[in-house]
């Protein structure tokens, strides 16, 4: 019970920043439940509303009050929230996303008839849906006028009493994740540079990175995804920067922080705002959509691939300066060794990994399939198989029913989402990587250093870091039959490993060649902060990043 008091409080304390920061000077009256409540929480309501016979239900905590004293004349807000116990949230990293019994019926009849034609049929509507993507969503960015009196901006508001310059970094979630993982690292890069960091949440979910964000008393994490309502976000962030002295914004995919650009850019002027993008999706755009269209309002596009760079420049004309790549590079590894590959012609056992969540985007169960296929062609051919599959979510019960299904268990090994993936990669032979879409894989890279070879789909960047003999179609009929052969020529075929792995090796040196993300980042935060400490006259012209400037073999400047 003192563990729960221990977190009520800590809970109620993140409360009580993010009202006092929203209404530093009006009368707020916070009402708290525990796990759930009867009503719509987050919410903030009129003070003069009546109370509800919901308010005493059996989970409410109680009541807190912040600001001035409440009079006629100045009314106050009251405030519905409902803290999630730790019990809640480790059953949201267990599930990790919609439970399998959920889906369309259609689809889960589909799938216990065949697997991999409910793969097929989710392959065509993600198809067709890409092909009308240009049609059904805009494609231009939105307006952003610098007004006839441009020269008349209003200056900074100084109410933060002289306090460090601060960053706003804004998250999706903090569930594992290429973006989430790139956010985690950019956290730290800010702390170097000697920034103070706000770190905002865009939405609730798994927590398995909470772990990971430095321990530093310059960071602190703002719960705005359990305690704020969406439609108040702008206005909290607004004045946040008011009273923390945030010079920066870097959005990794939170959608509240695009949100709240147009109140940053009128209110705030002198803030830079940059974001990171990886992935296009194929309903919508996605986030790389979403950042192209607020274009006007953002400073810096980070991109960490040419696919994404020719996505700006096509869909939304990003030119120059302001689009930054920036790859996804270990700058304590450039220049080491990459470990020759391991799987040669004529070897007699093979090992094979599958590392990623286990959801749709990764594709499991094509996985299996093509795991089955080369179980029966080892068989045959006198090939002993391992197999190592790594990840959690929500289709992971469906993975362990296949896995019988298909008489898999003994040579199929599941493990858990915290495995070291480094050090099985460097035991495994080949990293099956058959998503629907990527932006470009970091277990790539990880797979090629430790001498595996990755057989990916040829989706989003992977062409940059996989050769095209171990790329395979998009489509899950035809990617498990490209897979397979891909295998069989590896493992029969003299010389076609040696030509896979002088593929690899070049495209590895042409992506160590380029600015890695740390090197831009790095270079904008530091600028930034300045040209802050420098003076209001020196905040008239964005920071440029060095490391974009550097010309890359092979590419015409932008």
């Amino acid at each position: 019970m003192s563990q729960d008091r221990e977190y009520i409080d800590q809970e109620i304390a993140q409360i009580r920043f993010i009202y006092e920061t929203l209404y530093p000077e009006t009368p707020v009256e916070t009402h708290m439940w525990w796990e759930k409540a009867k009503l719509p929480t987050p919410a903030v309501q009129p003070q003069e509303m009546a109370y509800g016979a919901e308010m005493m239900a059996l989970t409410y905590i109680g009541n807190l009050r912040t600001g001035p004293q409440e009079t006629p004349a100045l009314p106050g807000k009251r405030v519905f929230v409902t803290i999630p116990s730790p019990r809640q949230v480790a059953v949201r990293e267990s599930a990790g996303g919609v439970p399998w019994h959920k889906r369309p019926r259609k689809y889960r009849a589909i799938h216990a008839l065949s697997p991999i034609l409910a793969e097929q049929m989710k392959y065509q509507i993600e198809a067709r849906r890409f092909r009308k993507l240009p049609s059904r969503h805009k494609f231009s960015r939105l307006a952003c006028s610098r007004g006839i009196f441009e020269t008349q901006k209003m200056a900074p508001e100084g109410r933060h009493g002289g306090k460090d310059p601060a960053i706003l970094i804004g998250l999706h979630w903090l569930d594992v994740g290429g973006a989430e993982s790139l956010g985690i690292d950019s956290i730290q890069w800010a702390l170097d540079a000697g920034l103070r960091v706000f770190v905002m949440v865009g939405q609730q979910g798994p927590e398995r990175l909470l772990a990971k964000l430095p321990d530093d008393p310059r960071l602190q994490l703002i719960r705005t995804d359990r305690y704020l309502p969406r439609s108040q976000t702008s206005g909290f962030v607004s004045q946040l920067i008011a009273q923390e002295n945030i010079i920066l914004t870097h959005n990794h995919h939170c959608v509240p922080l695009y949100d709240a650009l147009p109140t940053i850019k009128l209110r705030h002027p002198h803030v830079v705002n940059i974001d990171s993008t990886h992935i296009v999706e194929y309903a919508d755009g996605g986030y790389p959509r979403i950042s192209g269209v607020w274009s006007n309002y953002i400073d810096h596009h980070h991109v960490i691939s040419g696919d994404l760079e020719r996505f700006y420049k096509e869909r939304f004309r990003v030119y120059g300066s302001k689009l930054v790549l920036g790859r996804l590079l270990d700058d304590s590894r450039r220049g080491a060794e990459v470990a020759p590959v391991r799987i040669k012609a004529g070897q007699s056992r093979c090992r094979v990994a599958f590392v990623g969540r286990m959801v749709h985007q990764k594709r499991p169960v094509v996985a299996l399939s093509i795991i089955r296929r080369l179980r029966a062609w080892g068989k045959r051919n006198g090939v002993e198989f391992r197999f190592d599959m790594v990840g959690e979510g929500p289709y992971r019960g469906a993975v362990e029913h296949l896995l019988t299904r298909y008489r898999l268990t003994d040579v199929v090994h599941l493990h858990p989402a915290g495995t070291d993936v480094p050090a099985l990669l460097g035991e495994s032979d080949i990293l099956l990587v058959p998503s629907s879409n990527e932006g470009l894989a970091l277990v790539c890279y990880e797979a090629i250093e430790a001498g595996c070879v990755p057989i990916c789909s040829e989706v989003g960047a992977q062409a940059e870091i996989c050769p095209p003999e171990t790329l395979v179609a998009w489509s899950p009929l035809q990617a498990v039959r490209d897979s397979v052969a891909v295998v069989q020529r590896l493992l029969r075929e003299e010389g076609f490993a040696e030509a896979v792995e002088t593929g690899q090796r070049a495209r590895m040196q042409a992506l160590q060649d380029e600015p890695s993300a740390r090197e831009v980042l790095d270079r904008l935060y530091r600028d930034t902060l300045a040209a802050a400490q420098a003076g209001p006259e020196s905040q008239s012209e964005t920071p440029q990043p060095a490391a974009a400037k550097r010309k890359t073999k092979g590419k015409a400047p932008a």
